[in-house]
């Protein structure tokens, strides 16, 4: 948590946006490991709760598999910590938004996330039957269009209460109309989703949010935008498995295995700070793991001393295209890490 506000401090942003989601460690086939349980992937594993922040994972809940997304008070524990240390230690009137899938899509978070934490969320729902016959019988014309490259997706926004619920929340649905390549897509084949948010319905909150210059969050196209753009957390997933080389965890012991990979989760987050603030300009900061070592470890050299000095030859190819001199530079004064 301390290298989070370290970041904090070097981006400062206006408006933190928060990721909740799970990742399954697939241990399927390796021996017989303490909380090694069935995931919802029907394989053996281990399902950690993950707090992000852009490309870095800023708290870790490490758990057994057959712990769902929802699992207990873990979502609102964890959220409820993240939220107290932003506002005790980066500004205590800092808006967040968190956004997650339809794993966490829960009555009892939402009150709390809007009565007692003061935050925004943009969560995917459910779609229950009485939805899909209400947006059915709509007129083409109650939709509104959202492109990304290719792609246009049909939305519609409304208010929503369901049976439990106390009071109503914004409501979008939203349906693919043409795919990445610019095909249009039958009815019985479109992706629908439901998208549930109090932005714009959380007083506090909205407050905090306006005052922080974030008037286009509360426009329907963003809060769409946002929540498709919730795939990039599993991007995150795949990195980590790439940097550990494995999803098997080594130990048998609970506790041992969630050493090791609260380890790993520090590492990554080191690495992610080291792709912006050292090669940045030679590799791009979305580079995985394996693209790292290829460019940038597993390349030949040949060390020689003469004048009594070490020195590194590289190919002049190598040296052109990674810029050597430039990251030697970077490498001999590195940025502070601020863990206080």
């Amino acid at each position: 948590m301390n290298c989070f506000f370290w970041r904090l401090s070097i981006a400062n942003p206006p408006v933190i946006v928060l990721g909740a989601d799970t990742m399954v460690l697939d241990n399927n086939s390796a021996n017989k490991r303490e909380g090694n349980e069935v995931t919802y992937k029907r394989k053996k594993g281990f399902q950690p709760l993950h707090i992000s922040w852009g490309p870095f994972l800023i708290d870790v809940l490490f758990r057994k598999g057959s712990a769902h997304s929802n699992h207990g008070t873990d979502y609102i524990d964890r959220v409820g910590a993240v939220a107290k240390l932003i506002r005790k230690r980066y500004s205590s009137e800092v808006p967040i938004v968190l956004c997650s899938d339809s794993g966490f899509f829960d009555q009892k978070a939402f009150e709390i996330f809007e009565q007692e934490f003061n935050i925004h969320y943009i969560t995917t729902g459910k779609l229950y039957d009485d939805v899909t016959e209400y947006v059915q019988d709509l007129p083409a014309d109650a939709f509104n269009t959202i492109s990304k490259d290719k792609s246009v997706w049909q939305f519609v926004e409304y208010a929503s209460r369901l049976k439990s619920w106390s009071k109503f929340r914004r409501c979008f649905f939203t349906r693919l109309h043409r795919d990445d390549t610019g095909q249009y897509v039958m009815g019985f084949s479109k992706p629908d989703s439901i998208i549930y948010t109090n932005i714009g319905n959380c007083p506090a909150a909205d407050e905090r949010l306006r005052a922080a210059g974030g008037d286009e969050w509360f426009e329907a196209e963003t809060i769409v935008r946002k929540s498709h753009q919730r795939g990039a957390d599993e991007l995150i997933h795949r990195s980590l498995k790439e940097l550990a080389t494995k999803e098997q965890l080594p130990f048998k012991s609970f506790g041992m295995n969630r050493a090791y990979y609260f380890m790993l989760v520090f590492t990554h987050f080191l690495f992610e700070a080291y792709k912006q603030d050292v090669t940045a300009e030679v590799i791009p900061v979305t580079a995985y793991p394996n693209t790292f070592r290829r460019k940038l470890i597993d390349f030949a050299v040949k060390i020689t001393s003469r004048a009594r000095n070490i020195v590194l030859n590289v190919t002049k190819s190598i040296y052109e295209t990674i810029n050597i001199e430039l990251l030697w530079k970077r490498c001999q004064s590195p940025p502070q890490i601020q863990l206080a």
